[in-house]
């Protein structure tokens, strides 16, 4: 039965194909957009010379800069062992991101597109000991070829928000069998957990590992010490100022987030912002807003060519950056969460013991914003009115802001720990924690 789906799967997928080029074409021509991108979804990365490492080879797909982001500590750890990676990504900034931190550790590439024969052919070339699908990265041309090629795959720090788990019950009935080829899931939470084994995961191969963001750690780069000290000197010139950082933030919000920032700005004149919104390339339409309510910006991809004198404003245009940056906050606001579009993490920023707001629209982190919530260490708001009052408070009361951003920091350490045990689980699969002569358990499944 699952390969009669398959092979309708591959049929409805060249479809769609063919239905979108003519619009990807059409905006090659208009939008100046590169056939790069398409081309290197061809182009299968090169094969490890015989003189490689004789350590496992371990293949990580990380769609964009969240999963990326995510999987920064765990590829951190792999790193330390004598292991081969290739790391995957479908977007242009995940690409951009996973090679400025990863570069030198590993082959970056393009993720192929989803016909089991070209996922056969990356596949025969990178031969992995294992695959590592970021949270829930359901590819079935992908998952088949592997499995038909006897390579376990693993989903690696997996959840489902509400809108995924609805749509996946709706193809339940070609998800259950195709989750039969993934060797292990290893879930953020309980509720994770739970949804995987409804929409037809086997029980003994899932398993609650906790969230891998909460092991995040900043890697020490001159580079990167050297900007935020130049963001620092620029954004808060002397001791009473204070910054709000609004990141990752969405179309729509930015608008909102001006108004916030007018009107605290009347009490507070010393208070700057650095605006940091999620798609980079989003940052002349910003600019545009910025200029029409007459605020000094500056963007920071011209903090060496341009001459301002503190500027209210700092529009991050640039791509990894803004995890440095969140030392500099007086307050954090995440965004995606004051319009519908599920939030974003929220753990950096509590990294560095700040105190954090973030909207109503959380739900993609649900798990995450609940741990905070419960404990003291983030408040919600419901509308930019809310938020005004929040802040305006926050920024009087120095006492508050530092008892948040304690509780923040105390749940990222309590949380931490799905680095080890998901580690633990990709040994098992890459040939190192099996017992002697005993067959890993992905050799025993069944053929596509």
């Amino acid at each position: 039965m699952l390969r009669v789906q398959l092979w309708l799967y591959s049929i409805f997928y060249t479809f769609s194909f063919i239905l979108y080029l003519p619009f990807f074409l059409y905006r090659v021509v208009v939008e100046d957009k590169s056939l790069v991108h398409l081309l290197k979804r061809f182009s299968p990365p090169k094969a490890l010379p015989t003189t490689a490492s004789p350590g496992s080879t371990l293949w990580i797909h990380a769609v964009s800069v969240g999963e990326v982001k995510a999987a920064e500590p765990l590829i951190r750890a792999l790193t330390e062992d004598s292991r081969n990676l290739f790391i995957s990504t479908i977007t242009d900034s995940g690409q951009g991101l996973a090679e400025s931190l990863f570069g030198d550790q590993a082959k970056v590439f393009y993720f192929p597109l989803d016909w089991q024969w070209l996922c056969r052919m990356y596949l025969s070339r990178i031969r992995p000991s294992a695959v590592l699908l970021m949270e829930t990265e359901i590819w079935p041309g992908f998952i088949s070829a592997a499995a038909s090629l006897e390579i376990p795959i693993l989903l690696i720090n997996g959840r489902i928000s509400d809108q995924s788990f609805r749509r996946y019950q709706g193809i339940r009935f070609f998800l259950a069998p195709l989750l039969e080829l993934i060797s292990h899931f290893c879930m953020q939470a309980r509720q994770d957990k739970k949804r995987i084994l409804k929409l037809g995961a086997r029980a003994d191969r899932v398993n609650q590992m906790g969230n891998l963001k909460y092991d995040y750690q900043l890697t020490e780069i001159p580079e990167k010490t050297a900007m935020v000290q130049r963001v620092e000197n620029l954004l808060k010139p002397a001791a009473d100022d204070f910054l709000w950082i609004c990141g990752s933030t969405r179309e729509g919000e930015e608008t909102l987030l001006l108004e916030v920032f007018q009107s605290l700005s009347q009490e507070f004149p010393n208070l700057r912002m650095l605006l940091a919104p999620r798609h980079p390339h989003r940052a002349q339409e910003i600019s545009r807003q910025l200029t029409h309510h007459g605020f000094s910006y500056l963007r920071s991809s011209q903090l060496d060519s341009h001459k301002i004198d503190s500027p209210r404003i700092l529009i991050l245009d640039s791509i990894g950056e803004l995890a440095y940056l969140y030392q500099l906050a007086d307050v954090v606001f995440v965004g995606g969460s004051l319009v519908a579009t599920g939030g974003h993490n929220i753990i950096e920023a509590a990294y560095f013991a700040k105190p954090i707001l973030f909207g109503p629209h959380m739900e993609n982190f649900t798990e995450v914003s609940s741990a905070f919530l419960n404990s003291y260490a983030a408040l919600q708001v419901q509308s930019a009115e809310e938020l005004t009052s929040k802040l305006h408070d926050l920024l009087r009361d120095a006492d508050t802001r530092r008892w948040l951003g304690r509780n923040a920091r105390k749940v990222v350490r309590d949380n931490q720990g799905a680095v080890e045990r998901t580690i633990q689980v990709v040994r098992q699969y890459e040939g190192r924690g099996d017992a002697p002569g005993e067959m890993p358990r992905w050799k025993t499944r069944r053929r596509v």
